[in-house]
């Protein structure tokens, strides 16, 4: 039966969440301080920009992940997911547009300037933050969330972490892609938005467990 994390996940997912965690609380110190990198500037004109049809689907995965139409996306899926798998799972995918705030007040503390092109002048201005990728960060808590609840649980966790590992080089790529963020802010929404995951999923199957 597929239902919130056993005791042995939940220690599986609290490593998971340590293992992401520190690596991006040292990548945010770095990107407060010492950013961007001197490769970072290379790879932005590398890969921008986009024309075409593949550029147009570059835009497609941007506009998707903007906040608003996030959230109406996120609302339907858990409609789906109370269907298949209850209200624990509801709650799971409920949880992961709010890992926004927290990438929010992160980019706060970080005060990372997103890189000087076109497109940040014309969506964000000058007084916008980087650090983490918001689009990233949500991106990647709701697609960890559907591998997890979706996939039989004895390899849910590498499926969730594979999945994770997908949706952040897709929409870390379309962010870098279109010049609004460097590549360590797609990094560190990916380190996030895994967390996020994690530790959402654990305090679930810790909530469900203690229920009578």
């Amino acid at each position: 039966m597929i239902g919130p994390a056993a005791p042995g996940e939940r220690r599986r997912l609290l490593i998971t969440a340590l293992a992401t965690i520190a690596p991006f609380i040292m990548l945010a110190a770095w990107a407060r301080f010492a950013s961007p990198a001197t490769w970072e500037p290379g790879v932005l004109a590398a890969v921008a920009p986009v024309r075409g049809t593949f550029g147009d689907l570059v835009g497609m995965i941007n506009t998707v992940g903007n906040l608003p139409i996030w959230i109406a996306l996120t609302a339907v899926i858990a409609v789906g997911a109370s269907l298949l798998r209850g209200l624990w799972a509801v709650l799971l995918v409920g949880l992961s547009p709010l890992s926004d705030l927290v990438a929010f007040a992160v980019k706060i503390v970080v005060e990372r300037q997103r890189p000087e092109t076109g497109a940040n002048e014309h969506f964000f201005g000058a007084d916008s933050f980087a650090f983490p990728s918001g689009h990233v960060v949500r991106a990647v808590a709701l697609v960890a969330v559907l591998a997890w609840i979706l996939a039989p649980p004895p390899i849910r966790l590498r499926l969730a972490l594979v999945s994770a590992v997908l949706a952040g080089t897709v929409m870390g790529y379309a962010r870098v892609a279109i010049g609004v963020h460097w590549p360590t802010d797609a990094l560190g929404g990916a380190l996030l938005g895994t967390a996020w995951f994690a530790i959402t999923a654990c305090l679930i199957g810790c909530a469900s467990r203690a229920e009578p």
